[in-house]
């Protein structure tokens, strides 16, 4: 069997080396005993003694250009969960070959529509795993890339070296200087300034509102409004006609 160190070291080659994933981070189950009944690791994999939490980031002109971006967003929202899923899966395979029972639960679906949650939160795992805050508006952020990352779960029988829990709050801070703009930039209101989230609005407007086409469109508004870890580039990002903007308010539902 291989050691702690030498199993973290490992899964992180894996992760962060061969898989081009930007953070990962370890947490033990212990640090779940508060989630809800049905969604602590234990109830998914009754032997777990860890969870491992790593993210991707989504590149920074597709979230600076929304919402006129969303249909490139969405696409790569799509196309980095497929990426986690495959990287989780090797991750899972190796310590499936250390005769390590392993579950790796997807980037963003399925989950259980009534009441509306997945089957484990990957932002409550990354907190806890060292990664980021939960943030205002129910957002991970990073203090590198903000909320401009995807997250994905493994959880395993594997024990490693694990990280501290995140305890910084870039965002309460940061609120004298974004004025909320989370809260005031949300299309449907879903967003309250006391950090209540109207989760039923959100998805209502995502899955009614702007799937003009055959893909449902992601919004990605409190995640553009949000200035911790956003780029800051060189030169201007300039500025789309006005009858390119009127038309792709349309395509995209940002009318509504």
């Amino acid at each position: 069997m291989t050691n702690k160190t030498e199993l973290t070291n490992k899964v992180k080659e894996i992760i962060l080396d061969d898989n081009d994933m930007d953070l990962v981070g370890f947490a033990p189950v212990s640090r779940f005993e508060e989630a809800p009944l049905g969604r602590r690791p234990q109830d998914i994999l009754p032997t777990a003694k860890s969870v491992i939490v790593f993210a991707i980031h989504v590149l920074d002109t597709l979230i600076e250009g929304l919402p006129y971006t969303r249909y490139e967003y969405t696409g790569q929202f799509y196309l980095l969960n497929g990426m986690m899923q495959t990287t989780a899966y090797k991750v899972s395979r190796y310590l499936e070959d250390q005769n390590l029972r392993t579950n790796p639960i997807p980037a963003a679906y399925p989950r259980v529509n009534k009441p509306l949650f997945g089957i484990f939160s990957h932002r409550h795992a990354a907190v806890r795993a060292g990664l980021g805050e939960f943030a205002l508006n129910n957002l991970l952020t990073t203090p590198k890339y903000g909320a401009s990352i995807r997250l994905i779960s493994v959880i395993t029988e594997a024990e490693f070296e694990y990280d501290e829990p995140y305890t910084d709050n870039y965002c309460q801070d940061c609120r004298d200087k974004c004025q909320y703009a989370c809260v005031d930039n949300c299309p449907v209101n879903a967003i309250s300034k006391d950090g209540f989230i109207d989760k039923h609005r959100c998805l209502h407007y995502q899955e009614q509102i702007m799937p003009w086409s055959n893909i449902e469109l992601r919004c990605g508004m409190c995640i553009t409004s949000c200035p911790l870890g956003k780029k800051e580039w060189p030169t201007s990002q300039g500025k789309l006609e006005k009858e390119v903007m009127e038309m792709k308010k349309d395509w995209t539902g940002a009318r509504w």
